[in-house]
């Protein structure tokens, strides 16, 4: 029996080396989700404020200001905002967007996707209804977030062009290196291989797409829609999401809801597709945002829908769901070359 003794310790060693991140018990992080914040910043015609009766900023600012109360508690490693930042990409709305978001500086890093209604801009009649968004794109997104504000910060990772419109960022949580692409509305070709450089070049990071048109309410991806040129859903896995075995997720707004979807990609891994956009509910989301923890130890990562100014959670399958994804293994690399 005693040449048996020293087994256990030996099984343990052998666990510390396959599985670092499950032996040493990592603890649960958290990613915060900021869909669709345009009807929060809706001043230029308002329509938002005059269907809920008011203005509605105070639930962009509820919202950033439980993620900056809240970071050490549910170890927030960083926010993400999908996109429709904006009602009109005016002057007015991105003040307000810019000062809800400046009070997670120094506390969270954060990143930015454009949407639709931040883009390309154009009025087509006398109502306030009579206009049209990603007719080109045109932004003042990058006067109000400009490059130059985030460059120097660690987690900024770069940029095919002078402004924000894509960008790439890293960061650390629980031992494993992640990387996120947020992409333009309708990423145009040239942008979907930029990204695709990026990720080979960062094979040891873990990759989550951040856009704004992805998936539907049906849990299918987008097609077409809106005069810009560039790719919906459909032709993002095609040209990007599916051809990279360490992209795991994909986070997206734009489309009324919640819907989720998991594909094989073209290496057998699998990639996690969501989508929520609370725009549509009372007070044009009223400040729900989604969250999401990830457990290393239990391969496992829990979303939750929450709303910080009513303090109160979302029920139902599509707003309190779990998805698998291995942490306790290095993250995929691409097949060798023949």
């Amino acid at each position: 029996m005693k040449k048996h003794a020293a087994l256990p310790g030996i099984l343990c060693m052998v666990a510390l080396i396959l599985f670092p991140d499950r032996a040493r018990g990592e603890p649960p992080f958290t990613l915060v989700v900021l869909p669709d914040t345009q009807c929060y910043c809706d001043t230029r015609h308002a329509q938002s404020a005059k269907k809920w009766g008011g203005d509605l900023r105070r639930y962009f600012f509820s919202q950033t200001r439980w993620i900056r109360d809240n970071v050490r508690k549910l170890n927030i490693a960083f926010v993400l905002h999908e996109g429709d930042i904006t009602q009109t990409d005016y002057d007015d709305e991105w003040k307000i967007a810019a000062k809800a978001m400046a009070l997670l500086d120094g506390k969270v890093p954060y990143c930015l996707c454009l949407g639709n209604h931040d883009i390309g801009y154009r009025k087509t009649g006398n109502s306030a209804d009579s206009y049209s968004t990603a007719n080109d794109r045109k932004t003042r997104f990058n006067k109000f977030f400009p490059r130059s504000k985030y460059q120097n910060l660690k987690h900024f990772g770069g940029t095919p062009g002078k402004g924000l419109d894509n960008s790439y960022w890293v960061f650390t949580a629980a031992k494993m290196n992640f990387l996120i692409l947020a992409l333009e509305f309708k990423p145009r070709d040239e942008i979907l291989a930029w990204a695709g450089t990026v990720a080979r070049k960062h094979p040891d990071h873990r990759i989550i797409v951040l856009t704004h048109s992805y998936l539907d309410a049906q849990n299918k991806r987008t097609r077409s829609g809106y005069a810009v040129d560039g790719n919906l859903g459909e032709g993002m896995w095609k040209k990007l999401v599916s051809k990279h075995p360490n992209i795991f997720l994909v986070l997206c707004g734009h489309v009324l809801g919640e819907g989720r979807l998991t594909s094989k990609g073209d290496a057998g891994n699998s990639v996690h597709q969501v989508l929520c956009d609370y725009q549509g509910l009372k007070d044009g989301g009223g400040s729900w945002l989604r969250y999401m923890t990830f457990h290393p130890e239990k391969n496992r990562i829990e979303a939750f829908t929450y709303n910080p100014a009513l303090n109160t959670f979302k029920k139902g399958p599509s707003s309190r769901f779990a998805l698998e994804y291995k942490m306790d293994l290095p993250a995929p690399k691409p097949p060798a070359k023949q």
